[in-house]
Parts: structure tokens; C-alpha cells; sequence
């Protein structure tokens, strides 16, 4: 049972929602910096940089045309053994997004 949940954890992983975004306008104190204007941190990134800030989950890709995004994917369980973790706000992505955690029962017969 724990090779299950740790394989839909990963599928979880890899299966999380990704969009796009034009390059937004960069505010006139940061036109003179080359990259991509991040809303979140105020701030000009590099072309091809990405970054994962903390306190939200997500990791932003700054491209030469848009802005990548990638966040968690949804994930859920129907085992009563199972249950889906917090969201951890303080971990950078994809450690903060949730996963599937089982509680396994270790007795002998």
C-alpha cells in the first residue's frame, strides 16, 4: 500500500496545473532591468531564471515571450487509511504542495 501512495504522490507531482502569461509591464523604477517583471517579489528576474517564493506555492519560469507558471495539482484518496496533507506555505514548490499519506497498520497475525 505505501509503493501506491508514494507513486500517486509523485503522479500528483508531475501531473501539477501549469498556465501561461504574457510578459507583464515592468513599473517605470525597473524598465532599465532585462527580464521578466515578478508581481509577487517586486522585482525583474532574468530570462530563462525561475524562482519558487515562499509563502506561495508555486514556481514562476521567466521566458523571452511569457511567464510560466507551474502550482500543485489536485489530489484526494478514498482510503480510509489515507488522508491529504496541509499545503506548507513554508517549503519552496513542489515540496509545499500536498501529498497522500497513509497510516499503515504494522500488526503480525
Amino acid at each position: 500500500m505505501s509503493r501506491l501512495a508514494y507513486f500517486m504522490a509523485i503522479l500528483g507531482i508531475t501531473c501539477a496545473a501549469t498556465y501561461r502569461q504574457y510578459l507583464p509591464a515592468k513599473p517605470q523604477e525597473l524598465v532599465d532591468k532585462e527580464g521578466c517583471y515578478i508581481k509577487q517579489i517586486n522585482d525583474v528576474i532574468p530570462f530563462g531564471a525561475q524562482l519558487t517564493p515562499i509563502g506561495e506555492c508555486v514556481r514562476i519560469q521567466c521566458g523571452k515571450a511569457l511567464i510560466h507558471y507551474a502550482t500543485c495539482a489536485l489530489i484526494g484518496t478514498e482510503d480510509p487509511n489515507c488522508y491529504v496533507t496541509d499545503t506548507d506555505l513554508s517549503r519552496p514548490y513542489p515540496d509545499c504542495c500536498p501529498t497522500v499519506k497513509c497510516d499503515i497498520d504494522n500488526n503480525l497475525i
